[in-house]
């Protein structure tokens, strides 16, 4: 299992970035939209497939909340006989979240079941030190957005920075699909 985690703190544009690759994968004839659900807009979580391979992208990671949502969706795709080989998610790069998405991550790459369960008994509530991952996934991709300054409108000032991170992320995708 591969994971392209997009990490950086609050409000550096890790959901533009995801929303860009999601419309890139769009556009892209050989990437087939097989769901996208949109828990609290503008985040979703979505899956493709390409060649047979399934792709899950999370855009959402600030709370429990939303880590227990992408849990869930994983969780509904097992049902299905799904497990997807490239996970691309946000992260938050310190605190609690960090530790709590890092934790489920882990379970994910070894093939944890029910993972709601999982996350509502290990994972929840629990302080970065008693999460501390045994190991971490042999491929990770690790893509950090910093906070930038912008004059004017965020949107078109950020929008470059936004879609080279975009396009950072569609090359690492494309390169673990190359190795599967």
């Amino acid at each position: 299992m591969t994971f392209i985690l997009i990490s950086g703190s609050e409000n550096v544009g890790k959901t533009h970035v995801c929303n860009r690759v999601h419309s890139m994968l769009d556009m892209n004839g050989t990437f087939v939209l097989r769901d996208r659900t949109c828990t609290v807009r503008p985040d979703h979580i979505t899956h493709y497939e390409k060649g047979g391979k399934h792709i899950v992208m999370n855009s959402m990671s600030d709370d429990d909340r939303r880590m227990l949502d992408f849990a869930k969706y994983l969780d509904s795709l097992a049902k299905d006989g799904v497990r997807p080989e490239i996970i691309i998610t946000t992260i938050r790069d310190s605190g609690e979240p960090m530790s709590r998405m890092l934790a489920l991550l882990e379970k994910v790459a070894g093939g944890t079941a029910n993972l709601e369960d999982y996350y509502n008994q290990n994972i929840s509530g629990k302080s970065s030190s008693d999460l501390a991952p045994a190991s971490l996934c042999r491929h990770a991709f690790v893509l950090h957005l910093e906070k930038q300054d912008f004059v004017g409108d965020e949107v078109k000032a950020l929008k470059p920075y936004w879609d080279n991170n975009a396009d950072k992320v569609k090359y690492a995708l494309d390169f673990a699909l190359a190795r599967l």
